[in-house]
């Protein structure tokens, strides 16, 4: 679908959004504006990442925005990133997405309020900040995910699967991350162009997404590694246990099994009272071994 949401004839240049073109659209829409028929090809690359490209005085730049409808288990960059790629010059300035973008909409509505109209390269560095802005959300929704997490770490309450969660949760954020950083090219390469506010902007919202990622996969590292000393801790707590009981037994074992054994000429075995002995004798060592642990503060 090809829309007109911006005329020449009103404003400086016109703003063409095509949504799923096909192949024969994208051919006439390259003929039309005189388009490389290399960034054309670009267009049709659903993996692509993004890129700043300047053709004869027309800039080429492919972006990847936060798919909202991204799968819950999506964790590479098509699954959880859209690609949107622009042609701007100062006749002209072209959008080509695949699926709907609300932010777009969003953008159109606000510049057409404008006092004073802005030109096609300001148009583009606030679609970019915008696509900065479609991370915030799934920030927004790690970080609430990784305090609940932390605080069932904590209470030691078991959760199966935490540390794929976890991993999970990482492999998103690396992606987003990526695309972050991919997009820093693109700010420094346009803001040889654009300079005042609209740079000023999209500048700052590239460096709180950067710090709020950043911070994300400090937290989700922390996190694993107090997921695994606490796992660490409670197999130690285990093993404590185990070998406290063994201790106890062990001097008891030994006891028994000397009197256990079947020889014909042992002396205690003719000793009158040598059951209660031998059962004295055991309780004695098991208070000695218990006063023992008492002492050195293993219990």
């Amino acid at each position: 679908m090809i829309a007109k949401l911006q005329d020449k004839q009103i404003h400086s240049f016109e703003w063409i959004d095509v949504v799923n073109p096909t192949t024969q659209e994208l051919l006439e829409i390259a003929e039309k504006y005189s388009l490389h028929t290399k960034s054309v090809e670009d267009c049709l690359e659903p993996e692509h990442l993004p890129k700043y490209e300047e053709i004869d005085n027309v800039v080429f730049v492919i972006l990847r925005v936060y798919d909202e409808n991204a799968k819950p288990n999506a964790d590479n960059i098509q699954g959880l990133t859209r690609k949107i790629a622009i042609f701007c010059s100062n006749d002209f300035f072209v959008t080509i997405h695949r699926t709907h973008q609300p932010f777009l909409d969003e953008i159109h509505k606000k510049v057409s309020f404008y006092k004073k109209p802005i030109n096609s390269l300001q148009l583009l560095t606030k679609v970019i900040d915008y696509s900065l802005h479609t991370y915030q959300p799934p920030a927004d929704k790690i970080e609430d995910l990784v305090d609940f997490y932390e605080e069932k770490i904590f209470l030691k309450t078991r959760l199966p699967d935490l540390l794929k969660t976890l991993y999970m949760l990482k492999r998103k954020a690396s992606v987003s991350k990526k695309m972050i950083t991919l997009t820093r090219e693109i700010i420094y390469k346009l803001s040889e162009h654009v300079k005042g506010p609209y740079m000023q902007d999209l500048k700052d919202s590239y460096v709180q997404m950067d710090i709020v990622y950043d911070e994300i996969m400090d937290s989700i590292n922390n996190l694993t590694a107090i997921y695994l000393s606490v796992a660490s801790q409670k197999t130690n707590e285990v093993m404590r246990v185990l070998t406290i009981f063994s201790v106890f037994f062990m001097p008891l074992t030994f006891i028994v099994g000397v009197y256990g054994m079947n020889f014909k000429y042992m002396p205690e075995l003719e000793v009158k009272n040598g059951y209660y002995l031998t059962w004295l004798v055991m309780v004695i060592v098991t208070i000695v071994v218990f006063l023992w642990f008492k002492r050195r503060k293993w219990l």
